[in-house]
């Protein structure tokens, strides 16, 4: 009996699990990130007078994954959490207003993590993760809508709030250890309500008339790869190198992105709703303690490709963005 008891934990409430932590690269990852970095933005969507072709943006977000409960043994992790995040995407040169563009609030009610090492397998674990009930929902900027309805370009504001499903699994899960390692994360996140889609439109909030179709796709699948070596020739005493890559197929919503053209012609920018490869690439260090131990804070240079992320601007096609971020996973 006292065997059987050293070989398992029973479980704990309120513990911070030691795996299943989300990718870096992950967009939806709750932690506390700060970003900064210069982008390519359409005219129309700069309120500046100044209309500049690249101007530098920062994305600061505040995330946390709360513990609710934990058990393992020697096979196998589980773990019940609850995930959440609030983003705030702004144009902070902007000289008169550093006005927000946008805000993103997410919450996942609950996730669940496991793991389960392999025997006799090149492979060390394999992991799951399920999220019922994924919520998100954005905001636009109050600056950004004065200056639009000023405008005679097309323009409405779109509510979008959605609520998703997700399944994912993940081979060679780190356990949060300073040891090099490959892993590989693949999943999809499902609209609950396909009817409803990712967004709804209020007529009264457009400044001139427009149509807005409702989306049609429902599944955003995604593949992950996170690589991390403490012996590399860019890691010392104080620093573990990590990269890490998300692509996303993601749906770039069908509604109008509308702008002038040379002619002061109104032209619409977007070519309807369809799937988008989207990609994001980050390398960096995740920090070291004075014990050797992993340190929660992280220092990354990301490159980004892919339709515009930020609430209802996901109707944008390309929006490219080089930041350096500064994490700290709690």
């Amino acid at each position: 009996m006292a065997q059987a008891q050293n070989d398992s934990n029973l479980g704990s409430f309120f513990q911070k699990r030691d795996f299943g932590h989300y990718f870096y690269a992950d967009r939806y990852a709750p932690m506390t990130n700060i970003g900064i970095g210069p982008t390519f933005l359409l005219g129309n969507f700069d309120i500046g007078t100044e209309r500049n072709d690249i101007i530098v943006l920062a994305e600061p977000t505040l995330g946390a994954q709360l513990p609710i409960y934990y058990w393992n043994n020697q096979t196998s992790r589980f773990a019940i959490s609850i995930p959440l995040a609030y983003s705030v995407w702004f144009d902070f040169t902007e000289e008169r207003t550093s006005p927000v563009l946008n805000t993103d609030y997410t919450v996942s009610l609950p996730e669940l993590n496991y793991s389960r090492k392999l025997k006799e397998s090149k492979l060390n674990n394999i992991g799951f993760r399920f999220i019922p009930l994924f919520h998100e929902s954005t905001h636009i900027g109050d600056e950004f809508i004065i200056s639009k309805l000023k405008d005679t370009i097309p323009f409405s504001r779109v509510n979008v709030s959605y609520q998703t499903f997700e399944i994912a699994t993940v081979l060679n899960d780190p356990y949060n250890q300073k040891i090099k390692n490959h892993s590989l994360r693949a999943g999809a996140k499902f609209l609950w309500n396909r009817k409803k889609g990712f967004y709804n439109v209020d007529s009264n909030e457009m400044n001139v008339p427009m149509q807005i179709e409702p989306s049609k796709r429902w599944i955003e699948p995604y593949v992950q790869y996170q690589y991390q070596n403490p012996k590399s020739k860019l890691s010392n005493d104080r620093m573990m190198f990590v990269l890490s890559f998300d692509l996303h197929l993601r749906v770039r919503y069908g509604y109008g992105a509308f702008s002038l053209n040379d002619d002061g012609k109104i032209v619409n920018d977007n070519p309807g709703e369809a799937y988008q490869f989207c990609y994001t690439g980050m390398a960096g260090w995740q920090f070291i303690k004075k014990d050797h131990s992993l340190s929660n804070t992280s220092l990354f240079l990301k490159a980004y490709w892919g339709l515009n992320p930020h609430g209802q601007f996901r109707n944008l096609p390309t929006y490219p963005w080089m930041s350096f971020n500064w994490i700290y996973n709690i």
